[in-house]
């Protein structure tokens, strides 16, 4: 394979215009090229997003996961920093694809008490195999050595750590518009990412909590075991008795 390049160009957007580069050789264009939506002209120190494909969430526009509002919200923070850079790679179901997200999703759906990474385990998956080669490659050729990057994982941080980028990791919290999503967010927060589950709950979600607090628990309901009569009994008990005069 020859060497890589950026090829760029302008594009427009209603909250403004911005700078799109995809790293590719030109003698291999099947597929999704790695590309990255650059805002303003960054400089070292700048906000850097590594996002991946989430077909659910940007396409679907399903709310059972995260993905759709950490890309909007990343680029509304780089809009509003002057200056930044959102880097998309093609990794579908954190690496493994449409195909084994989709049976990931089934599993997890049919049994109620596994989250998708164990689901993934029970499919014979890797819980995460992303890569991130080709957002360094990006980043060098912006001319970044040092960036702050928006995730709450710190496997990108550790990632891009190893090579000569410098990276300070700069979380951010997406609450989730759904109990699944937020179900999800707590999974991610149990696998390493710094996601304050405190921070998760809407407003509705602390409702319900103070209206449980004050709902007496519902006490179990109470057997009460009631003579049943033999046959003699019963024939006993219907003889008339005698009557004195």
């Amino acid at each position: 394979m020859g060497e890589r390049n950026l090829t760029e160009h302008e594009l427009r957007h209603a909250d403004g215009d911005f700078r799109v580069v995809v790293l590719g050789d030109v003698s291999d264009m099947h597929g999704n090229q790695p590309c990255a939506a650059v805002f303003g002209e960054p400089t070292d120190g700048c906000l850097v997003r590594i996002h991946s494909r989430c077909v659910y969430g940007e396409i679907f526009e399903s709310v059972d996961c995260d993905c759709r509002d950490q890309l909007r919200q990343s680029m509304a923070m780089m809009r509003k920093a002057g200056s930044g850079v959102l880097i998309y790679l093609d990794q579908e179901g954190r690496g493994a694809g449409l195909l084994a997200k989709a049976l990931g999703y089934q599993l997890t759906q049919s049994n109620r008490n596994l989250d998708t990474f164990e689901s993934y385990r029970k499919l014979g998956l890797p819980e995460d195999s992303r890569t991130y080669e080709d957002a360094v490659a990006i980043l060098r050729s912006l001319n970044l050595n040092r960036v702050r990057l928006l995730t709450n994982n710190p496997a990108k941080v550790a990632a891009l750590s190893t090579t000569d980028v410098q990276v300070e990791q700069h979380p951010f919290l997406v609450r989730g518009q759904s109990p699944e999503a937020r179900r999800y967010l707590a999974a991610k927060a149990r696998y390493g990412h710094t996601i304050p589950l405190a921070e998760l709950e809407t407003p509705w979600d602390r409702v319900r909590r103070f209206v449980r607090r004050l709902v007496p628990a519902r006490q179990p309901a109470q057997v009460v075991e009631l003579p049943v009569h033999t046959v003699e009994q019963a024939v006993a008990a219907a003889a008339p008795t005698d009557m004195v005069s």
